[in-house]
Protein backbone atom coordinates (compact mmCIF):
# COMPACT_ATOMS: atom_id res chain seq x y z
CA UNK A 1 0.00 0.00 0.00
CA UNK A 2 2.85 2.38 0.89
CA UNK A 3 4.48 1.62 -2.45
CA UNK A 4 1.27 2.46 -4.29
CA UNK A 5 1.02 5.79 -2.46
CA UNK A 6 4.60 6.66 -3.44
CA UNK A 7 3.96 5.74 -7.04
CA UNK A 8 0.76 7.81 -7.07
CA UNK A 9 2.64 10.88 -5.80
CA UNK A 10 5.28 10.49 -8.52
CA UNK A 11 2.58 10.02 -11.17
CA UNK A 12 0.73 13.13 -9.98
CA UNK A 13 3.98 15.08 -10.33
CA UNK A 14 4.52 13.71 -13.85
CA UNK A 15 0.98 14.69 -14.81
CA UNK A 16 1.41 18.19 -13.38
CA UNK A 17 4.59 18.63 -15.43
CA UNK A 18 2.46 18.38 -18.58
CA UNK A 19 0.31 21.36 -17.53
CA UNK A 20 0.70 25.10 -17.85
CA UNK A 21 -1.39 28.20 -17.11
CA UNK A 22 -3.64 27.60 -20.13
CA UNK A 23 -4.09 23.87 -19.57
CA UNK A 24 -4.68 23.25 -15.83
CA UNK A 25 -6.09 20.01 -14.45
CA UNK A 26 -8.53 19.52 -11.58
CA UNK A 27 -8.69 16.57 -9.20
CA UNK A 28 -11.26 14.68 -11.29
CA UNK A 29 -9.14 14.98 -14.42
CA UNK A 30 -6.00 13.88 -12.57
CA UNK A 31 -7.79 10.83 -11.16
CA UNK A 32 -8.93 9.90 -14.66
CA UNK A 33 -5.41 10.19 -16.06
CA UNK A 34 -4.00 8.11 -13.21
CA UNK A 35 -6.47 5.40 -14.18
CA UNK A 36 -6.07 5.50 -17.97
CA UNK A 37 -2.35 6.25 -18.25
CA UNK A 38 -0.90 4.47 -15.20
CA UNK A 39 -3.60 1.94 -14.27
CA UNK A 40 -3.97 3.34 -10.77
CA UNK A 41 -7.61 2.55 -10.02
CA UNK A 42 -9.84 3.70 -7.20
CA UNK A 43 -7.91 6.88 -6.37
CA UNK A 44 -9.93 9.27 -4.19
CA UNK A 45 -10.24 12.86 -5.31
CA UNK A 46 -9.45 14.12 -1.80
CA UNK A 47 -6.05 12.41 -1.89
CA UNK A 48 -5.10 14.52 -4.90
CA UNK A 49 -5.41 17.66 -2.77
CA UNK A 50 -2.98 16.17 -0.25
CA UNK A 51 -0.55 15.17 -3.01
CA UNK A 52 -0.60 18.65 -4.54
CA UNK A 53 -0.03 20.26 -1.14
CA UNK A 54 2.90 17.93 -0.46
CA UNK A 55 4.49 18.72 -3.83
CA UNK A 56 4.06 22.44 -3.13
CA UNK A 57 5.72 22.00 0.27
CA UNK A 58 8.62 20.26 -1.50
CA UNK A 59 9.20 23.37 -3.60
CA UNK A 60 7.35 22.59 -6.83
CA UNK A 61 5.81 25.74 -8.32
CA UNK A 62 2.28 24.36 -8.66
CA UNK A 63 -0.38 27.08 -8.71
CA UNK A 64 -4.13 26.82 -8.23
CA UNK A 65 -6.33 28.64 -10.75
CA UNK A 66 -8.28 31.69 -9.66
CA UNK A 67 -11.67 29.96 -9.91
CA UNK A 68 -10.19 26.87 -8.12
CA UNK A 69 -12.59 24.58 -9.99
CA UNK A 70 -10.20 24.38 -12.95
CA UNK A 71 -7.57 22.89 -10.68
CA UNK A 72 -3.81 23.47 -10.75
CA UNK A 73 -0.95 23.94 -13.18
CA UNK A 74 2.84 23.90 -13.15
CA UNK A 75 3.77 27.56 -13.17
CA UNK A 76 7.49 27.10 -13.82
CA UNK A 77 9.14 24.59 -16.14
CA UNK A 78 12.85 23.98 -16.57
CA UNK A 79 12.82 26.19 -19.68
CA UNK A 80 10.35 28.54 -21.32
CA UNK A 81 9.05 27.45 -24.72
CA UNK A 82 11.00 30.18 -26.51
CA UNK A 83 14.21 28.96 -24.86
CA UNK A 84 13.49 25.38 -25.95
CA UNK A 85 12.83 26.66 -29.47
CA UNK A 86 16.23 28.35 -29.61
CA UNK A 87 18.02 25.23 -28.35
CA UNK A 88 16.14 22.98 -30.78
CA UNK A 89 17.07 25.22 -33.71
CA UNK A 90 20.72 25.35 -32.64
CA UNK A 91 20.92 21.56 -32.38
CA UNK A 92 19.11 21.10 -35.69
CA UNK A 93 21.68 23.24 -37.53
CA UNK A 94 24.79 21.82 -35.80
CA UNK A 95 26.89 20.11 -38.45
CA UNK A 96 28.85 18.15 -35.85
CA UNK A 97 25.68 16.43 -34.56
CA UNK A 98 24.23 13.51 -36.51
CA UNK A 99 20.58 13.55 -37.56
CA UNK A 100 19.90 10.62 -35.23
CA UNK A 101 21.45 12.37 -32.21
CA UNK A 102 19.71 15.64 -33.09
CA UNK A 103 16.36 13.84 -33.08
CA UNK A 104 17.06 12.39 -29.62
CA UNK A 105 18.11 15.77 -28.22
CA UNK A 106 15.01 17.39 -29.72
CA UNK A 107 12.79 14.82 -28.01
CA UNK A 108 14.55 15.38 -24.67
CA UNK A 109 14.01 19.12 -24.98
CA UNK A 110 10.32 18.63 -25.74
CA UNK A 111 10.01 16.59 -22.54
CA UNK A 112 10.95 19.74 -20.59
CA UNK A 113 7.78 21.61 -21.53
CA UNK A 114 4.08 21.16 -20.97
CA UNK A 115 1.79 19.07 -23.18
CA UNK A 116 0.52 22.27 -24.76
CA UNK A 117 4.08 23.52 -25.20
CA UNK A 118 5.07 20.30 -26.95
CA UNK A 119 2.12 20.70 -29.30
CA UNK A 120 3.07 24.32 -30.07
CA UNK A 121 6.65 23.38 -30.88
CA UNK A 122 5.88 20.30 -32.99
CA UNK A 123 2.99 21.73 -35.04
CA UNK A 124 5.05 24.48 -36.67
CA UNK A 125 6.87 23.91 -39.94
CA UNK A 126 10.30 22.41 -39.28
CA UNK A 127 13.44 23.82 -40.86
CA UNK A 128 15.54 21.66 -43.13
CA UNK A 129 18.10 20.06 -40.80
CA UNK A 130 21.75 21.03 -41.10
CA UNK A 131 22.84 17.82 -39.41
CA UNK A 132 25.00 15.58 -41.53
CA UNK A 133 26.12 11.96 -41.49
CA UNK A 134 28.76 12.47 -38.82
CA UNK A 135 30.26 10.16 -36.24
CA UNK A 136 27.51 8.88 -33.92
CA UNK A 137 30.05 8.94 -31.07
CA UNK A 138 30.16 12.75 -30.87
CA UNK A 139 28.00 12.80 -27.74
CA UNK A 140 30.17 10.15 -26.08
CA UNK A 141 33.28 12.11 -27.05
CA UNK A 142 31.96 15.30 -25.46
CA UNK A 143 31.11 13.41 -22.26
CA UNK A 144 34.61 11.92 -22.25
CA UNK A 145 36.22 15.34 -22.70
CA UNK A 146 34.13 16.93 -19.96
CA UNK A 147 35.20 14.15 -17.60
CA UNK A 148 38.83 14.44 -18.69
CA UNK A 149 38.87 18.18 -17.92
CA UNK A 150 37.14 17.52 -14.59
CA UNK A 151 39.65 14.80 -13.61
CA UNK A 152 42.65 16.71 -15.05
CA UNK A 153 43.47 13.86 -17.42
CA UNK A 154 44.82 13.85 -20.97
CA UNK A 155 42.82 12.59 -23.92
CA UNK A 156 43.98 10.32 -26.74
CA UNK A 157 42.56 10.17 -30.27
CA UNK A 158 43.23 9.74 -33.97
CA UNK A 159 42.67 12.54 -36.48
CA UNK A 160 41.32 12.38 -40.01
CA UNK A 161 41.89 14.39 -43.16
CA UNK A 162 40.41 14.45 -46.67
CA UNK A 163 42.51 12.85 -49.42
CA UNK A 164 42.54 13.68 -53.15
CA UNK A 165 39.65 11.27 -53.71
CA UNK A 166 37.54 13.25 -51.23
CA UNK A 167 37.59 10.39 -48.75
CA UNK A 168 38.14 10.77 -45.02
CA UNK A 169 41.34 8.94 -44.01
CA UNK A 170 43.46 8.77 -40.86
CA UNK A 171 46.16 11.40 -40.68
CA UNK A 172 49.81 10.31 -40.41
CA UNK A 173 48.97 6.64 -40.90
CA UNK A 174 46.73 6.51 -37.85
CA UNK A 175 49.04 8.19 -35.36
CA UNK A 176 47.52 8.56 -31.87
CA UNK A 177 47.54 12.08 -30.48
CA UNK A 178 47.93 12.66 -26.74
CA UNK A 179 46.58 16.06 -25.74
CA UNK A 180 46.36 18.19 -22.60
CA UNK A 181 42.81 19.44 -23.12
CA UNK A 182 41.97 22.91 -21.78
CA UNK A 183 38.82 24.04 -23.58
CA UNK A 184 36.04 22.91 -25.92
CA UNK A 185 35.01 25.80 -28.16
CA UNK A 186 31.96 26.17 -30.41
CA UNK A 187 32.48 28.09 -33.66
CA UNK A 188 30.64 28.11 -37.00
CA UNK A 189 28.51 25.07 -36.07
CA UNK A 190 31.54 22.98 -35.10
CA UNK A 191 33.30 22.10 -31.85
CA UNK A 192 37.03 22.68 -31.50
CA UNK A 193 39.36 21.13 -28.92
CA UNK A 194 41.91 23.59 -27.54
CA UNK A 195 44.96 22.18 -25.80
CA UNK A 196 48.70 21.52 -25.90
CA UNK A 197 50.95 18.54 -26.52
CA UNK A 198 53.60 17.53 -24.01
CA UNK A 199 56.52 18.28 -26.35
CA UNK A 200 55.27 21.75 -27.41
CA UNK A 201 54.23 24.77 -25.36
CA UNK A 202 52.12 26.30 -28.14
CA UNK A 203 48.37 25.82 -28.14
CA UNK A 204 46.78 23.70 -30.88
CA UNK A 205 43.20 23.06 -32.01
CA UNK A 206 41.38 20.08 -33.53
CA UNK A 207 37.89 19.88 -35.00
CA UNK A 208 35.76 17.41 -33.11
CA UNK A 209 33.98 16.04 -36.18
CA UNK A 210 37.36 14.97 -37.60
CA UNK A 211 38.34 13.02 -34.50
CA UNK A 212 37.91 9.25 -34.12
CA UNK A 213 38.61 6.74 -31.34
CA UNK A 214 38.77 9.37 -28.61
CA UNK A 215 39.41 8.07 -25.08
CA UNK A 216 40.47 9.48 -21.73
CA UNK A 217 44.08 8.68 -20.89
CA UNK A 218 45.35 7.43 -17.53
CA UNK A 219 48.00 10.17 -17.61
CA UNK A 220 47.48 13.34 -15.60
CA UNK A 221 47.15 16.49 -17.70
CA UNK A 222 49.77 19.22 -17.40
CA UNK A 223 48.25 22.33 -15.83
CA UNK A 224 47.44 25.10 -18.32
CA UNK A 225 49.48 27.65 -16.34
CA UNK A 226 52.54 25.44 -16.70
CA UNK A 227 52.05 24.98 -20.43
CA UNK A 228 50.90 28.38 -21.68
CA UNK A 229 51.66 30.78 -18.82
CA UNK A 230 49.87 32.79 -16.18
CA UNK A 231 46.26 33.81 -16.86
CA UNK A 232 45.67 30.88 -19.24
CA UNK A 233 42.01 31.83 -19.76
CA UNK A 234 42.99 35.08 -21.48
CA UNK A 235 45.77 33.39 -23.48
CA UNK A 236 43.37 30.68 -24.69
CA UNK A 237 40.75 33.29 -25.62
CA UNK A 238 43.32 35.26 -27.63
CA UNK A 239 44.40 32.05 -29.34
CA UNK A 240 40.79 31.24 -30.27
CA UNK A 241 40.26 34.69 -31.79
CA UNK A 242 43.45 34.49 -33.85
CA UNK A 243 43.57 30.81 -34.80
CA UNK A 244 40.07 29.36 -34.67
CA UNK A 245 37.95 32.35 -35.64
CA UNK A 246 40.79 33.75 -37.81
CA UNK A 247 40.44 37.24 -36.37
CA UNK A 248 44.12 38.00 -36.91
CA UNK A 249 45.51 41.50 -36.86
CA UNK A 250 44.48 44.79 -35.35
CA UNK A 251 41.26 46.73 -35.38
CA UNK A 252 41.08 48.94 -38.48
CA UNK A 253 38.60 51.48 -39.85
CA UNK A 254 37.08 50.29 -43.11
CA UNK A 255 35.33 52.45 -45.72
CA UNK A 256 33.15 50.95 -48.45
CA UNK A 257 31.16 52.46 -51.29
CA UNK A 258 27.88 50.89 -52.37
CA UNK A 259 24.52 51.57 -53.95
CA UNK A 260 21.96 51.76 -51.13
CA UNK A 261 18.99 49.45 -51.16
CA UNK A 262 17.05 47.12 -48.90
CA UNK A 263 19.37 44.13 -49.39
CA UNK A 264 22.63 46.08 -49.47
CA UNK A 265 21.72 48.01 -46.33
CA UNK A 266 20.70 44.92 -44.36
CA UNK A 267 23.74 42.81 -45.34
CA UNK A 268 26.19 45.57 -44.47
CA UNK A 269 24.47 46.38 -41.17
CA UNK A 270 24.59 42.72 -40.12
CA UNK A 271 28.31 42.59 -40.93
CA UNK A 272 29.41 45.95 -39.56
CA UNK A 273 27.18 46.27 -36.51
CA UNK A 274 25.36 49.22 -35.00
CA UNK A 275 28.37 51.60 -34.88
CA UNK A 276 28.41 52.06 -38.66
CA UNK A 277 28.51 55.63 -40.05
CA UNK A 278 27.09 56.47 -43.49
CA UNK A 279 27.40 59.52 -45.77
CA UNK A 280 25.69 60.00 -49.13
CA UNK A 281 27.55 60.86 -52.32
CA UNK A 282 26.37 63.06 -55.19
CA UNK A 283 26.10 60.06 -57.53
CA UNK A 284 23.47 58.49 -55.27
CA UNK A 285 25.87 55.97 -53.74
CA UNK A 286 26.80 55.83 -50.06
CA UNK A 287 30.10 55.44 -48.22
CA UNK A 288 29.95 53.56 -44.93
CA UNK A 289 32.72 53.47 -42.34
CA UNK A 290 33.08 50.99 -39.48
CA UNK A 291 35.69 49.10 -37.49
CA UNK A 292 36.73 45.47 -38.12
CA UNK A 293 39.63 43.19 -37.33
CA UNK A 294 42.18 43.04 -40.18
CA UNK A 295 41.96 39.37 -41.12
CA UNK A 296 41.53 36.70 -43.75
CA UNK A 297 37.87 36.64 -42.76
CA UNK A 298 37.53 40.33 -43.64
CA UNK A 299 39.03 39.88 -47.11
CA UNK A 300 36.85 36.82 -47.68
CA UNK A 301 33.71 38.79 -46.88
CA UNK A 302 34.51 41.41 -49.52
CA UNK A 303 35.28 38.63 -52.01
CA UNK A 304 31.88 37.13 -51.29
CA UNK A 305 30.10 40.47 -51.82
CA UNK A 306 32.42 41.89 -54.50
CA UNK A 307 29.53 42.82 -56.77
CA UNK A 308 27.84 44.89 -54.07
CA UNK A 309 30.55 46.71 -52.09
CA UNK A 310 33.82 48.40 -53.13
CA UNK A 311 36.55 48.94 -50.56
CA UNK A 312 37.57 52.62 -50.43
CA UNK A 313 40.01 52.34 -47.55
CA UNK A 314 42.37 51.53 -46.07
CA UNK A 315 44.48 51.28 -49.21
CA UNK A 316 46.18 48.05 -48.10
CA UNK A 317 42.82 46.27 -47.72
CA UNK A 318 41.61 47.68 -51.05
CA UNK A 319 44.74 46.36 -52.82
CA UNK A 320 44.49 42.97 -51.15
CA UNK A 321 40.86 42.51 -52.22
CA UNK A 322 41.70 43.68 -55.76
CA UNK A 323 44.55 41.13 -56.01
CA UNK A 324 42.27 38.30 -54.85
CA UNK A 325 39.63 39.31 -57.40
CA UNK A 326 42.19 39.33 -60.20
CA UNK A 327 43.40 35.89 -59.14
CA UNK A 328 39.81 34.63 -59.28
CA UNK A 329 39.28 36.07 -62.76
CA UNK A 330 42.56 34.53 -63.97
CA UNK A 331 41.47 31.17 -62.56
CA UNK A 332 38.29 31.26 -64.65
CA UNK A 333 40.10 32.61 -67.74
CA UNK A 334 42.47 29.61 -67.63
Amino acid sequence: MATERKEKLIRVLQIMQTTDEKTPLNATQIVKRLDTEYELEGVERRSIYRDIALLQDCGYDIVQTEDKRSGWYMNTHAFADWQIKIMMDAVQQARCVSLNEATKIRENLLNLTSKRGRSRLTHMMQQHPGNVNVNENIGIYIETMLEAIYQHRKIEFQYTEINDSMKKVLRREGKKYLLNLYAIYWSDNNYYLIGAHDNHDNLVNYRLDRIVNLTMSDEKAIDAKEKVGVNPEMIIQNYIEKSVDHFQGELIRVEVEYEPGQAANAILYDFAGGNIRVRKLENGHCVASFQKMDSVTLVGWFMQHAGMYKVVGPEQLRDEVAIKLKQAVNLYDD
